[in-house]
Parts: C-alpha cells; structure tokens; sequence
C-alpha cells in the first residue's frame, strides 16, 4: 500500500472523526469511572423499607461468599431477619427424601444444645419439606385443622407465628427455609412476595453449592470406590499425623490381587461391584477419626490411631472374610483372590506420610 493511501486526507473528514472520537472518550470515561468492584450504597438499618433492587444486590452479594469465616448460609438468615424482623431462621436439608425427617445446616441464632447437621423430625417443618407451596401460620396457637409433632428440643416447638418455603430444584425439594415469629411477629403481603423470590433464588444457589462441592468431591476421590484417591489420602494422612503426633498412628495397606483375571472372566462391572463393597465395609468398619484411600487397583490403605490397634485388626478381618466369600456371578462357588496385608507406623517408621506410605510399600513387598 503505498504512503498517500496510509496517510488520512486533510479537511472535514479528520474534524468529523475527530469530533465523534473526543465523544466516544466522554461515554467510556463516565463508563469506566463505575467500578464494578464498588460496593453498592448501604440500604440501611431497616431493611423492609429499602427499595427491591437494593435487597436483591444485597442477597446476591451473600451468596458471592465464599469461605469459612463469612458462610452464605449464615449470612443469608441473618439477611432475612433483618428484613422480616421475625425471631428465628433456619435453613434444612431433607434426609434421602424423606420430607419429615431433616438436618439443619443453618441458624439463626442457631440454637443451644444442638449441633449442625443433628437429624431432626418436626411437624412443622414435615409439612413445608412434604409439598411445594409455602407454609405461612400467622398464629399456631389458632390452627386447628394441623397435627403438629415435635421432637424434644426441636427449636421450632417455640413457634408463635411460622413461614416456611420449600427449597424446590428441578421439581425435587432439597430442604426449606423456615422462619420463627413470636407473638404478633407477621409477615405484611410485600414482605411474604420478596421472600417468595428470596427462596426460588435460595433454591437455585444451594443446588449450585451442591453441585460444586461434588465436583471438589470428584476431585478428590477415587471413581471405582469413592475413597479418597492416593495424592488426597496422603494429604489428609499428613494433617492426622499432625493432629496426632503425641499418640501414634498406625497405617495399613490391604492388597487383593487376582482383580484382574476377575474382571476378564466375569466383566468389569462386576469386578468394581467388589471394589465397592470392599469400600463399604470398610466404611462401616473404621472409627471415626481414622483415614482411609484406594492407591491403586486392589489396593486399599487405612490410617488408625495407634491406641485403636484391635479395632483395626477387626476391620482388616472382616475385610478378608468379605473377600474369601464373594461369590462367582456366573456359578456356584466362590472367586480365588490373593490377600496381602502390610503396616508401618509412626512415629518409629518416619515423620513424613510419604515414608510411611514407603516403608508399608516396601513391607507389603516382603509380604509377597
């Protein structure tokens, strides 16, 4: 291209462009000047007078937390007391879809005497889980055509006034919000209209919150048994090491062999329906505080305080027996595997997960 078509011609034309570029800058600079990282103006004290769209940033802003010291859903019940100035507020998940039985994995104030997650059974709560329309009691005292039932210690057995609103995902309930009102505690129509899209969005996010912590999980776990895969096991193995170092800590690999042959002659399925039922008892087996992984295929660790040494040869016990008895899909009988097992210990064996992990390799090496 040659320089006379490189250079712009002279005249209106640069004036014009010249003018709509200078007002072009003007748009962008005032654009620019709103940060996105500003917060928004405070709304105030009293929230139930503040406009829709400044609660409705509000909201979105707590469920942006993520962390353990500024929780959402915490943050998100004390956001609705504010606003509806009621006394309590809870947030439940439904156990395996059984809508009258629950946890509760936030309040506000969380109760005395209860823990998070406790398994609850209530009436009250029963009704909101059971269906997917709101529950709203100005007064229980006055409802007579409801049988409520409360466990002891059920912190909704203080209800004066009650609301609640099921958390409905994809047509499922997944738990509920729940609001506890003392006498003369009401909700008036706008405040029960913002709540109704407070608990759709609520519904939303905590399906998403879900979701996300089963892809944490994912990560962390072994697809064929759903232990902690080897990098995770050796991870959480360091932080019992640390919590346990004045005691000792016993680790112990379990190795089937013969899973392969198993697989070519009965099917892959079949051979991870073993693995997980290995994974099971195990499970079921192992003490609350101890650690447990899939390193390999077949090769199963466990990690147990030193002081719990006879409930781990239990566990290993009732492993092998599961292992010896498993039966052949195909025909009568029983599948041959080959079992070894291997320890090390520590401190005596080394300071490090990774040398223990070494040391009971090498062990189970020995073995055979």
């Amino acid at each position: 291209m040659s320089q006379k078509r490189n250079t712009p011609p002279d005249g209106g034309g640069t004036g014009l462009f010249r003018q709509m570029g200078q007002s072009l800058d003007k748009v962008l600079g005032k654009f620019n000047s709103r940060s996105d990282r500003e917060p928004p103006p405070p709304i105030g004290k009293n929230l139930s007078s503040a406009p829709a769209l400044a609660l409705c940033s509000r909201l979105e802003e707590i469920l942006a937390l993520d962390g353990d010291k500024t929780p959402w859903p915490q943050e998100v019940l004390k956001f609705v007391l504010s606003y509806s100035g009621l006394s309590w507020a809870f947030l439940t998940e439904i156990l395996t879809g059984d809508p009258r039985h629950f946890v509760i994995i936030a309040g506000q104030p969380f109760p005395s005497g209860l823990e998070v997650r406790q398994p609850m059974a209530s009436g009250l709560a029963g009704y909101v889980h059971g269906g997917p329309q709101p529950l709203a009691i100005p007064s229980v005292r006055n409802v007579e055509n409801l049988s409520f039932v409360f466990r002891p210690g059920d912190p909704l057995k203080k209800a004066e006034t009650f609301y609640g609103w099921p958390l409905v995902y994809n047509e499922t309930i997944r738990g509920a919000l729940l609001l506890v009102g003392k006498a003369n505690q009401v909700l008036d129509d706008q405040a029960v209209g913002f709540l109704d899209f407070l608990a759709q969005r609520l519904s939303a996010h905590y399906q998403q919150d879900k979701l996300c912590g089963r892809v944490v999980e994912l990560t962390h776990l072994d697809a064929q048994t759903g232990l902690p895969h080897r990098t995770y096991f050796v991870e959480r193995l360091g932080q019992m090491l640390e919590a346990r170092k004045d005691e000792g800590v016993t680790v112990a690999l379990l190795n089937v062999s013969g899973l392969g042959r198993f697989a070519l002659s009965f099917g892959q399925p079949e051979a991870y329906n073993l693995l997980r039922a290995l994974a099971q008892d195990l499970l079921e087996n192992s003490g609350p505080d101890w650690e447990l992984g899939h390193l390999s295929y077949g090769l199963f660790a466990l990690a147990a305080p030193a002081t719990e040494q006879p409930s781990l040869d239990n566990t290993v016990i009732v492993f092998q027996k599961r292992l010896s008895e498993w039966p052949i899909p195909t025909r009568t009988g029983r599948a041959n595997f080959i079992f070894h097992q291997a320890r090390s210990s520590f401190p005596a064996d080394g300071l490090k997960p990774e040398m223990l992990l070494e040391v009971a390799l090498s062990n189970l090496a020995l073995a055979e």
